[in-house]
């Protein structure tokens, strides 16, 4: 059903190098239980260690980052994660604004002639799952705001089945 293929360059050891670079991993080790050194090798790509799945589920609960688990994905060319707690009908605009801005910076990035760098690549990267991740949440939102609102969802159902060719 469904065909994961693993991609060429190693995604998640990239993500593990940008949350190295975004966080006191002391501080980080500490919170979750583990020591300092151990949590460093585990995200350094060049050592043996490896992070276990309960691990990075309470590394990314901690840091409320994404970015590991958005590494593990794209390894697997899968889209970014999107936490369905942040989709509430008051964080449409937030939604909405964060998408177009992100999709505004991908869009000055690619008429942009600088050299890609392996830097600019991956901020052009963390910009579209910004976005995917922005749009995606703001489909649930506008999903639970329309919900909230039975009666308005029922009228919408009824107008949009009796005039097909205008509502659609």
């Amino acid at each position: 059903m469904y065909d994961y293929k693993l991609s060429v360059r190693n995604c998640l050891d990239d993500a593990c190098r940008a949350f190295v670079l975004a966080h006191n991993i002391t501080d980080v080790a500490k919170a979750v239980g583990m020591q300092p050194a151990t949590l460093r090798n585990k995200l350094n790509p060049d050592q043996p260690h490896q992070l276990t799945l309960p691990e990075l589920l309470a590394i990314t609960d901690h840091t409320e980052d994404p970015t590991i688990l958005d590494g593990f994905l794209r390894q697997l060319n899968c889209q970014p994660s999107v936490p369905f707690n942040n989709a509430t009908p008051e964080n449409m605009q937030v939604c909405a604004l964060t998408a177009m801005s992100s999709v505004g910076v991908i869009a000055g990035e690619a008429v942009s002639t600088e050299k890609m760098t392996v830097a600019r690549r991956n901020q052009i990267l963390d910009k579209a799952s910004d976005a995917i991740r922005s749009l995606s949440l703001l489909v649930y939102s506008v999903e639970s705001r329309f919900q909230t609102m039975p009666a308005l969802a029922a009228a919408v159902d009824v107008v949009s089945s009796a005039m097909p060719g205008i509502v659609a």
